[in-house]
C-alpha cells in the first residue's frame, strides 16, 4: 500500500524567511495585476530603520500553473537586466542546491544600483530563488555599498540559505 503525502495546495505554497529579530518589521503586500504572482514587503520600522543597511526584503511568489518558470538561469537573466544599465555589474553564484527536482539558488549582482537610485556601483542586490512544488519563490534584498562589509554581506546570505517552503 503506498504512502500518502500531504500536498501543498496549488496558490497556497509559501517561502518563510527568518528575518534578523533585532528589527521591527512591518509587511506590506504589493499589489499586482494578476492572482498567479504574490509580492509581499518587508520593512524595518522604529529608530533603527535609519542605521539598518538593508531597509527592505521583498518575496514574491509565482504560481507556477499560470507561469511555469525555474530558478534554473534566472540568476543571469537577472544580471544581463542589470548589465544593460550598469556594465559594471558582476554576478556571483553563492549557493546552488538541487532537491528532489527542484532548485534553490543564491545569488549576487555586485555594483549595480536600485530602481529609484540612479547611480551605478551604489549597490549590491542579493537575491534567493527557489522552486517550490507548485510556486517559484524569489526574496531579494539590497546592500548599498557605502554599507557593505564581509560580515553583512555573509549575515544575509546566511538569513536568505535557511529559508524554507511551506
Amino acid at each position: 500500500m503506498p504512502w500518502a503525502h500531504a500536498q501543498i495546495k496549488p496558490g497556497e505554497e509559501k517561502i518563510v524567511v527568518d528575518l534578523p529579530s533585532e528589527y521591527r518589521w512591518k509587511s506590506t503586500k504589493i499589489p499586482k495585476d494578476t492572482k498567479g504572482i504574490r509580492g509581499t514587503a518587508y520593512t524595518i520600522r522604529g529608530s533603527a530603520a535609519n542605521d539598518a543597511a538593508v531597509k527592505q526584503v521583498t518575496v514574491t511568489t509565482i504560481d507556477r500553473r499560470y507561469y511555469p518558470m525555474k530558478a534554473e538561469g534566472s540568476p543571469e537573466e537577472k544580471w544581463l537586466y542589470e548589465k544593460s544599465g550598469c556594465p559594471e555589474a558582476t554576478l556571483e553564484v553563492i549557493d546552488k542546491k538541487v532537491v528532489d527536482g527542484r532548485t534553490a539558488i543564491l545569488y549576487a549582482i555586485k555594483s549595480t544600483k536600485t530602481p529609484d537610485d540612479g547611480e551605478c556601483g551604489s549597490v549590491n542586490l542579493i537575491t534567493y530563488v527557489a522552486e517550490g512544488s507548485t510556486a517559484l519563490h524569489t526574496v531579494e534584498l539590497a546592500i548599498p555599498q557605502s554599507h557593505f562589509t564581509p560580515e553583512r554581506y555573509q549575515k544575509w546570505c546566511d538569513t536568505l540559505l535557511k529559508s524554507h517552503i511551506e
